[in-house]
């Protein structure tokens, strides 16, 4: 360094101040300028910086573009990015705080390691070699299936991708990140409905809405910015209609609202459709029939939906029958329309039929594959979308390819071809990094239950051995449910590593004894790499200054622990672009192959050559970058085939030519997983588009098109497979001869009646599917929360049964419901109130675990309390009048958490809300005893998720936090925690502006 970090530190922090002042929203160009709490002199002048470096914002998903204004290497302050196409220069609370969480006085500063109960400051090569040692003697000595590794969707896709080589290469599949307690049951559930798990369209297309049904989503708060489009739709004559248990700010700038109870979510859709089927008679039967697998269809429609009608479905609901045929027809009625949800509707023990029964509702109105409609699935973390697609899964390899052996022996293929590394490695090497067959193809501990694996008492584990050590990378323990259990686990551990930006909760649950590393991690201000928001599109974020403090950038630390850990050859990239291009050469399957970083910098660079209207660049022919730019969709939306496609805005839309983005549900070839079922009647009907002169026929998947390797010299070239698809003069049969004549082992005669030259894309021409014979539940069916209000409907509508060997524990989600059927009565007895609905959800100022923004003064200062709403006669009657923070007791059958109360008319009198951002206080304890000294979070509150269900969803392991049981009571003096002044006073001026 040219300079002392505690200069640069210092010089940093009076610039940028932890005293700032910032705008909800900030709109036009305008430099944030935060103030130092001393002093008017250093004020910053925004005419002073250096730069101004475009990035994206390191909060939700909408993925907003941000300018920071950068001087002599520090960062002191920020600037709209105006022409940028996502969010045109808007930013919420979070966004507009950016430069504040950089230069926050809380962020780790040095490696350190507890030790006798102190924290100790190490330098980084011991505390890595010390690290690693420990990591290879857990694999010599029981194998690396005894350790569990959580990467995180705040890594760019460099990092994700990285850390899930890493495990690979180290040996285990206990890997996993955000997205298995977010969007899990998303993706298994639309990937299993119509081909891949992703948002159909993007947020400039919510513009474009007649008709949005808002279910299990709060975008006013969860995606403020994303909020535009929304406006602008109701303002060109579209709705949106607000379908959640909980009055939300969306569902007050919403067109119409309906409130239903928190968790039966699949009666409510059926109920829908059952009207509109048999009642309106409005579905689409030429979109089902071209498009929809029939016999799924006839199968859903004849045996499934009749046990759904609007009076059986009202009783479940809480919904009246007059309100159930009032939403149909609002969607029956509308051009075009769409399902939206987010956590709401994926956070549930039956999340995978959520999810399939939204996709359902589109396929019935045959609304879906088409700008305005589908289902636009908004996610959370600003990466947790390109995290989940590389790979940061205990279920997959990058790019969803399994962990069967053909994926293996792809990635070792690409591990060994790649320009970007010096080693190779085979199938055979790779496999001997395992401790097992078994293990190598076996789904691995899921980040919402590895302290299970841990604690080896109230489950039976299928591996060898529990797990010893756990490496969390960027991940809020305080997301995860059965919260004193993963306290528990954490400090049974022989040793757990923490690598953030701030000590999260790792320091917060870690008692004196525990063997406890914290390695500080860079913002993503301070590294550059790509990233993918919730509409596929990928930007790339550039390094706005050196990391602080003794931070480091999560890419290039990953290559540290590779080389301590003895496989650094795979691992010696010049560059994080070596990274990506490596990305192009091997994640083939969704089309990440276009995205080279040269294109991703130019789309950075030329912003305001793109439409924030369509997305789409529509450059004159004499425009110097009408070559590299002309019909490109910003960000490259995956799949983006090879260097030359412009990526694909909406999925499953087939009036675009291929080459244009255009393509058809994806052909599976589900047959596989039913002898009954023919691998033909999959493939959609022959239609004429208006693109092509004739037919297009329904096709498979091009054989081999996600494995076959370019010249790894240009890794983002189109391959036989893939270039064939594109030609219009080049059939499936023509591509399969191809590849047979390069030497590849194929099946011609699978191939041989597909001989019609047409375009196409790589994924074939399929059929989506109402039934999914992969599943447990094959066609979804409502099933009524663990800890259910309503047990007199549980003999009708019973969770799953017990199953063995569930990401390597047992799931028993039907024992867990009949060891709390009487929890209605239980905690009726115990409360003074009757018992309550529970569900949690979103704070705008704040994300995820809350570790950022309640370190960050203009986030914590705006959002200070952590709260349970509570509907004003239940405090006012039942609690003998409780005012706005008054302090309560919030009782399920898994916690008892002290919480200040809200009273608001926004949940009904029999539920109760409470945001998930918070911890610090775990039933009523204060946890700040050991977090190292001066960096404690600003605010700290109640885990929720000690309270939470333990439940899970019985596809993906998807944890059940929107719906449990609860009793209130008013707190006594001696539980009431103890806060800070500071968080005293917040709260104070918050609860005044209030009331005023």
């Amino acid at each position: 360094m040219s300079r002392s970090s505690l200069d640069l530190d210092r010089r940093g922090f009076l610039k940028a101040g932890a005293a700032g002042t910032l705008a909800t929203a900030v709109g036009g160009r305008t430099l944030l300028q935060q103030r130092a709490a001393a002093d008017e002199d250093d004020v910053v002048d925004p005419d002073a910086a250096d730069e101004l470096v475009k990035t994206v914002c390191t909060h939700c998903s909408v993925g907003c573009g941000v300018q920071m204004a950068v001087d002599e290497g520090a960062v002191v302050g920020q600037e709209t990015w105006d022409d940028n196409p996502v969010n045109q220069g808007g930013l919420c609370s979070k966004g507009a705080s950016l430069t504040q969480s950089v230069n926050s006085d809380r962020r780790l500063k040095k490696p350190l390691k507890l030790e006798d109960g102190e924290w100790i400051q190490m330098e980084w090569d011991e505390i890595l070699e010390e690290i690693t040692g420990r990591l290879n003697e857990i694999r010599e000595d029981v194998g690396p299936h005894g350790t569990f590794w959580a990467g995180s969707a705040k890594h760019s896709n460099e990092a994700a991708y990285l850390i899930r080589k890493l495990s690979a290469l180290y040996g285990t599949n206990n890997i996993d990140h955000q997205a298995r307690i977010c969007h899990s049951t998303t993706v298994e559930g639309i990937a299993n409905t119509w081909g891949v798990g992703a948002m159909t369209n993007n947020s400039n297309d919510m513009a474009n809405v007649d008709v949005n049904l808002i279910i299990g989503h709060n975008p006013l708060e969860s995606h403020p910015v994303a909020w535009q489009y929304f406006q602008e739709a109701q303002e060109r004559g579209g709705k949106h209609i607000v379908a959640e248990p909980r009055y939300t700010k969306t569902a007050a700038a919403a067109d119409d609202y309906y409130q239903f109870r928190s968790g039966t979510d699949v009666a409510l859709i059926y109920g829908l459709i059952y009207h509109i089927v048999y009642n309106l008679e409005a579905h689409d039967e030429e979109f089902i029939e071209s498009r929809v697998m029939v016999d799924t269809w006839e199968e859903f429609r004849d045996d499934v939906l009749p046990e759904y009608d609007l009076e059986t479905v009202s009783d479940i609901c809480g919904i009246s029958e007059d309100e159930l045929r009032e939403l149909a027809e609002e969607l029956a009625d509308a051009e075009v329309s769409c399902v939206e949800w987010a956590m709401g509707g994926t956070q549930h023990n039956n999340a995978t039929g959520n999810v399939r029964a939204y996709a359902m509702l589109n396929l019935t109105l045959g609304h879906a594959a088409q700008s305005g409609g589908g289902t636009p699935i908004f996610r959370g973390h600003d990466n947790v979308q390109g995290a989940t697609d590389l790979g940061v899964d205990s279920g997959n390899t990058p790019g969803y390819y399994g962990l069967g052996q053909d994926a293996w022996e792809h990635w070792a293929n690409v591990w060994t071809e790649t320009e970007s590394t010096s080693g190779e490695i085979s199938y055979d090497e790779l496999h001997d990094r395992f401790h097992s067959t078994e293990l190598m193809e076996k789904r691995g501990f899921a980040v919402s239950r590895w302290y299970e694996g841990v604690l080896d008492e109230d489950w039976e584990i299928y591996q060898p051995d529990p797990l010893r050590a756990a490496v969390f990378w960027g991940h809020g323990l305080a997301s995860l449910t059965e919260y004193k259990k993963v306290r528990r686990a954490v400090n049974e551990l022989d040793f757990i590593v923490n690598i953030d930006v701030f000590p999260n909760q790792v320091a917060e649950l870690t008692d004196s004894d525990t063997d406890v590393y914290m390695l500080p991690a860079s913002t993503n201000i301070e590294e550059a790499g790509s990233v993918v928001n919730t509409g596929r599109q990928i930007q790339w974020r550039s390094k706005a200054i050196e990391p602080r403090h003794d931070s480091k950038e999560d890419w290039k630390l990953l290559c540290e622990f590779a080389d301590h850990l003895g496989f650094g050859e795979h691992f010696d990239y010049d560059e994080v672009e070596d990274v990506t291009r490596e990305i192009n050469l091997g994640v083939r399957s969704v089309g990440y192959v276009g995205h080279t970083p040269e294109r991703l910098k130019l789309h950075q660079e030329n912003t305001e050559l793109f439409s924030a209207e369509d997305l789409q660049a529509d450059l004159d022919e004499d425009h110097e970058l009408y070559d590299e730019l002309d019909g490109d969709f910003y960000g490259l939306p995956w799949p983006c085939w090879h260097e030359d496609h412009p990526g694909t805005p909406i999925l499953y839309d087939a009036s675009l030519h291929p080459s244009e983005g255009g393509m058809d549900f994806r052909a599976r070839w589900w047959g596989e997983e039913d002898p009954d079922v023919d691998p033909e009647d999959q493939l959609r009907d022959p239609f004429e588009p208006d693109w092509w002169d004739g037919e297009i026929e329904g096709v498979p998947q091009y054989p081999m098109f996600s494995t076959v390797l370019p010249d790894p010299e240009n890794p983002a070239a189109a391959t036989i497979p893939i270039e064939g698809a594109f030609d219009e003069g080049t059939s499936v049969a023509d591509v399969a001869q191809a590849l047979a004549d390069e030497g590849y082992d194929i099946d011609l005669e699978e191939y041989a009646e597909f001989d019609n030259p047409q375009p196409d894309a790589p994924w074939g021409r399929g059929r989506a599917r109402m039934k999914a014979w992969n599943l447990e539940d094959e066609i979804p069916v409502h099933r009524e929360p663990a800890v259910t209000p309503r047990p007199d409907l549980v003999d009708d509508y019973p969770c799953n049964e017990r199953v063995e060997d569930h990401w390597r524990l047992e799931l028993d989600n039907a024992g867990v419901q009949q060891d709390n059927i009487d929890a209605v009565e239980e905690l009726a007895d115990a409360g003074d109130a009757d018992p309550l609905v529970l569900t949690s959800g979103r704070q705008v100022e704040h994300k995820g675990a809350g570790a950022v923004t309640r370190s960050t003064q203009g986030t914590a200062s705006r959002a200070p309390m952590m709260y349970l709403e509570i509907h004003p006669d239940v405090a006012e009657n039942d609690l003998g009048g409780v005012e706005e923070g008054d302090w309560i007791v919030v009782t399920t059958p898994h916690a008892e958490m002290v919480i200040q109360a809200r009273p608001t008319g926004r949940v009904p009198e029999d539920h109760a809300f409470a945001p998930y951002h918070w911890s610090g206080i775990l039933e009523g304890e204060s946890m700040m005893d050991s977090v190292p000294d001066g960096m404690e979070p600003l605010v700290i509150g109640e885990t929720i998720n000690s309270g939470t269900a333990p439940a899970y969803d019985r596809e993906t392991q998807m944890q059940e936090t929107k719906t449990t049981l609860c009793n209130v009571r008013v707190a006594e003096d001696d539980e009431i925690p103890e806060l800070t002044d500071q968080q005293l006073q917040w709260q104070e001026q918050r609860i005044n502006r209030h009331k005023r």
